[in-house]
Formats: structure tokens, C-alpha cells, sequence
């Protein structure tokens, strides 16, 4: 993914796929663990909207079906495995869980990005350039491919087996109720730099201190977090920036930053 400084990223081989239809299917439902029959789903589901037309429409219409099931599989497993979370915990960890930048992930180390239909007039000298939410809608409208087709179980066992490894690392006991470690995930997710901590200052007495933690991640400073301790100001300084990076990652939209993506195969025009 883009770091902070709008750089850009490559993600080989998106759109790459060049067999048949049937290999397509087959290789998709290798991914999901589930056996697809309707291809003009699936088809619908990895089709850019460069690559629709009146006959083919996008998959924008999937991905927002997609994104409520994805939702309501996450929240009902957080909801039912940690019953001692406050709705506030609960929405923090889910927010991690289901970033863009932790889908975008999992779309390209399971392949789909190269599945998709993309248009010719994104796809030159070898590379297009997409919205980084490309490649987290894509995730979410094949999810929404297998939930129509296998329901909301066969939906769950996906999203369990796929996520399952983040939502448990998000929610083990390194992570509840330490910012930290949640912010560490998150910018790792997003292919930023490692969080570096400072003490800008320490105030007043020796048995009322005051600590002032500022925390930097590549370019960006937050803070301060204020604490009696150093641990504490780092955890409320990690608190910070995590509430501003996921309110910045999350609302993206017209103007979010371009991945540039190698393909591999470009059509013979």
C-alpha cells in the first residue's frame, strides 16, 4: 500500500490472469475453499469498473453487499468470543480487523488481484494505476460472490480461516487495551515505518511527574500523550495516532493514492 507521502507501490501481475473462464472459476474457488458453479457472479465480482459495460456491469454494487456481510461475520465473532469487550473495544479491534489496508493485504498474498478484468485504458506499457481501495473492494466483492452462492456459512468458514490469524492478533492479551501494539499493526499493514517513540519532557514534582510522549511514524508526528509514567504516555500517544490514521485510512475516497500494478499480460492492440 502508499505510505503517508503518497508514494507509490507496485503489486505485480493485477489483472494478469490470462486463462479461461472455467480456470478462473477453478482457481477462485480454490481460494475460498468452496466449489463455485455461477460464473456470471464471479465474473461481476472481478470486473473494474474500467473494464464494465451495459452487458458487464462493475463490481461496486457486490462490493457494498460484500462489505455488510464481511461486517456482520466480524462483529458477530467478536461479539460471541470476547463477551468482556466494551462496544468501544469491540469497534477498535474490528476496525483493525477489516481495514482497507489489512483486505488489500490478503487480496494480493491470495492472489485475486490477478483475476481481475481490468480496462484496457488503465493497463499500459505493462502497469495500471488504481485507488488503493481497488484491491479491498475486490476482496469483499468475491466475498460477496461466495456469500450468494454458499450463504452466510460458507461466507463465515472463508472470513474465519482468512482472518481469523489477524482478528486473534488483534485481540490477544498484548493487544486489549494496548494502543501500541494495535497501532504497530495497523502501520504495518499499511507498509509504514515502525512507530518510534520520543519523551519530549518531564514536569513537576518527583511524586506527581508528568511525561510527555510525542510518537513518530515515518514523516508524521502525534501526540503528546501525557502520562505519571513513561508506558502510560506512550499508550496514550499510540491512542492518538491511531485514532487519526484509521479515521484518515478509512475515509479515503476521490482522493485516495494510486497503486501503480504491473501486468504481466497486456491485450494484443
Amino acid at each position: 500500500m502508499s505510505g503517508s507521502d503518497g508514494s507509490l507501490q507496485s503489486v505485480p501481475d493485477a489483472g494478469a490472469f490470462n486463462g479461461s473462464d472455467a480456470e478462473r472459476m477453478e482457481r477462485c474457488s480454490r481460494v475460498l475453499g468452496f466449489r463455485l458453479t455461477n460464473f456470471e457472479n464471479l465474473r461481476i465480482a472481478l470486473t473494474h469498473s474500467s473494464a464494465k459495460s451495459d452487458d458487464n456491469p462493475s463490481n461496486e454494487r457486490m462490493e457494498f453487499l460484500g462489505d455488510a456481510v464481511l461486517g456482520l461475520i466480524v462483529s458477530e465473532k467478536l461479539f460471541r468470543e470476547h463477551p468482556d469487550y466494551p462496544e468501544g473495544e469491540l469497534t477498535r479491534v474490528k476496525s483493525v480487523a477489516v481495514s482497507r489496508e489489512v483486505l488489500a493485504q490478503r487480496c494480493r498474498e491470495l492472489g485475486l488481484h490477478e483475476l481481475m478484468y481490468l480496462g484496457k485504458g488503465i493497463r499500459r506499457d505493462g502497469r495500471a494505476k488504481l485507488p488503493v481501495s481497488v484491491l479491498a473492494n475486490l476482496y469483499e466483492s468475491v466475498l460477496c460472490a461466495l456469500y450468494m452462492e454458499g450463504g452466510l456459512g460458507a461466507a463465515r468458514e472463508f472470513v474465519e480461516r482468512d482472518l481469523g490469524p489477524v482478528i486473534r492478533s488483534v485481540t490477544s492479551h498484548q493487544f486489549q487495551q494496548n494502543y501500541k501494539s494495535a497501532l504497530q499493526h495497523l502501520v504495518q499493514g499499511h507498509n509504514e515505518r515502525a512507530p518510534i517513540y520520543r519523551v519530549q519532557g518531564e514536569f513537576g514534582p518527583d511524586h506527581s511527574k508528568e511525561f510527555h510522549v510525542m510518537v513518530k511514524i515515518g514523516e508524521r508526528a502525534f501526540g503528546p500523550g501525557i502520562g505519571r509514567n513513561k508506558k502510560e504516555a506512550e499508550q496514550r500517544a499510540a491512542k492518538i495516532a491511531l485514532a487519526e490514521l484509521l479515521a484518515q485510512w478509512e475515509t479515503f475516497e476521490e482522493g485516495d493514492d494510486l497503486l501503480d500494478i504491473p501486468t504481466e499480460f497486456e491485450d494484443d492492440e
